[in-house]
This record gives C-alpha cells, structure tokens and sequence, in this order.
C-alpha cells in the first residue's frame, strides 16, 4: 500500500463514525484479503446507503480493490454495526437498475469525477442505465 493510501485508512479510522443515511455516501475502511497474495488489504470507500441496503461503487471493475472483493467474496466493514462495530459482509455485484439508481444517487454528491465515465454525474438513471455492464456496484449484504 502507497503511503497516500495508508495516510487516508488512518485518517479515516481517526474520525468520528458518520452514520448511514438513505441516499447519502459516507467514508469506510473494507478489509479484504487479496486475491493473489493473501495478505489483508485495507482501502478507504465511500459506501452509499439505498434503500436499507450498503452499496460501493466504481467507474471500473478493474480496480484491484475490486477485483479483490469479488474474488475473496466477504470482507469486514470496520466500525460498520451498532455501537461502531465491525461487521462481516458478502459483496454481490448488481446490474441493471438497481446498479444505475445506486450510481445515480452516488455520483452526484461526490467530489470527484471519475474520467472513465461516460456520462456525467448528475446523468439520469436511463442515461446510466447501458453502461452499468463496465462499471462496479456492490452490494454489500450481511455475510450469513
């Protein structure tokens, strides 16, 4: 890991839980295990509450931390559950609709533009709707 990278996890694991609130993304730190090495590898996500459900996304499922995800199939939210607990949980990707409604309540209220998108973040979901094939939206379901 980058030193930007382990500069962010401290200084996310640092700041005060921000709740889960429908529709509004907020930072996290997933551990998950590496698809190659087996080693744990932390990242720093935004994770964007929807409908009672937890979801992550990416512009590109060619991203490594989401390559481990889906490879590893668990991770562990950290101060994710009641009292800041962690907690355990299954990442499923979506498709369709459900991908395109969660990628436009997310876009719009982060800062950054991801360049690999071919639509704009306040783009409507029927505008998203043909692209979800190549982006990432994971669903992050309690782990049984």
């Amino acid at each position: 890991m980058d030193e930007t990278a382990r500069k962010m996890i401290d200084r996310l694991r640092a700041e005060p839980v921000e709740p889960y609130a429908d529709g509004r993304p907020v930072p996290r730190v997933i551990d998950v295990v590496g698809r190659r090495s087996g080693e744990p590898r932390p990242f720093g996500v935004n994770v964007t509450a929807l409908d009672g459900r937890l979801y992550v996304c990416s512009a590109t499922r060619a991203r490594d931390w989401v390559r481990n995800l889906v490879a590893a199939g668990r991770c562990r939210v950290e101060r994710d559950g009641p009292g800041g607990a962690d907690t355990e949980r299954r990442p499923v990707m979506v498709e369709g609709n459900e991908a395109a409604r969660v990628l436009a309540t997310y876009l719009p209220q982060v800062e950054y533009r991801d360049p690999l998108l071919p639509f704009a973040p306040d783009a409507p979901v029927e505008e998203i709707l043909p692209h979800v094939g190549r982006t990432a939206v994971l669903r992050l379901d309690p782990a049984a």
